[in-house]
């Protein structure tokens, strides 16, 4: 069994024993090889009224299994955060439904003025969880963009492109892999608003500076972030960025055409 798994307490289960919990946030399960499973609401198949939004749990489904005839009839999928970006996968009960699995009490805090992203287990951040939903830490992240913008961007006291960012109302898609930003979730921008890759979500951020770097810490441009005084355990955990099981698909346009 994988280290988080054995240190996350309460009692394990196979897959097709957990039900659909209504709760109103994030529900957290991790597998017994410690992939991580962050599902952030359902998706239902004729979804008017807020399909565009995360943590949307139908209170007529708590209880049930995403397995059950009724339900497979409405659901489409389920909205799972993994590397920053928006998935529509299976529940655990239908997804290695065999594989033993912990539910975990956490929580998704999205950043707000005065805030930071994160993923909490009571009061404390826990930066295995963080880096399962959103990729690479704040911290992380922050070191990361800034040694980018020292480089190949703009940077001065003044303005720092590219930088963090988020959108307090508006739903966004991602200028490079077109994948779904919610309104409050955290995407990088390179510039204004209304310019050319003024949104690009976490995950299409990563996957930009993996194909600079060659996921390789000998390339050329992982030696100039190190030589910006990148941390090199920051490149070592974008490198892992893109290895959790993925059987779903991203969220795009085509999957909220009316948004």
């Amino acid at each position: 069994m994988g280290a988080l798994f054995d240190s996350i307490p309460g009692e394990a289960k196979k897959g097709k024993e957990f039900v659909i919990r209504s709760k109103g946030d994030e529900v957290f399960f991790v597998s017994e090889t410690d992939e991580i499973f962050c599902f952030a609401g359902i998706m239902l198949r004729d979804d008017k009224l807020f399909p565009e939004h995360l943590n949307t749990w139908p209170y007529y489904m708590n209880g049930k299994h995403s397995t059950d005839l009724a339900a497979q009839k409405q659901i489409s999928g389920f909205k799972r955060i993994s590397d920053g970006r928006i998935t529509l996968e299976r529940y655990v009960d239908e997804w290695l439904e065999n594989t033993m699995y912990k539910q975990i009490d956490a929580y998704v805090r999205l950043p707000s003025a005065d805030t930071y992203y994160a993923v909490y287990m009571g009061h404390k951040e826990n930066e295995a969880l963080t880096r399962a939903v959103f990729g690479l830490t704040y911290d992380e992240m922050s070191q990361l963009l800034e040694c980018y913008a020292q480089t190949v961007g703009i940077y001065s006291e003044y303005i720092h492109y590219p930088r963090l960012t988020r959108s307090v109302r508006s739903v966004n898609f991602c200028d490079i892999t077109e994948s779904w930003i919610p309104a409050k979730f955290p995407y990088v921008t390179f510039a204004e608003s209304g310019y050319e890759f003024s949104h690009v979500s976490l995950w299409g951020f990563y996957r930009h500076v993996q194909l600079l770097t060659k996921n390789s810490m000998k390339s050329v441009f992982a030696q100039v972030l190190l030589n910006e005084g990148i941390a090199p355990n920051i490149l070592e955990n974008l490198f892992k960025i893109g290895r959790q099981s993925f059987f779903g698909k991203t969220i795009t346009h085509n999957i909220l055409p009316n948004v």
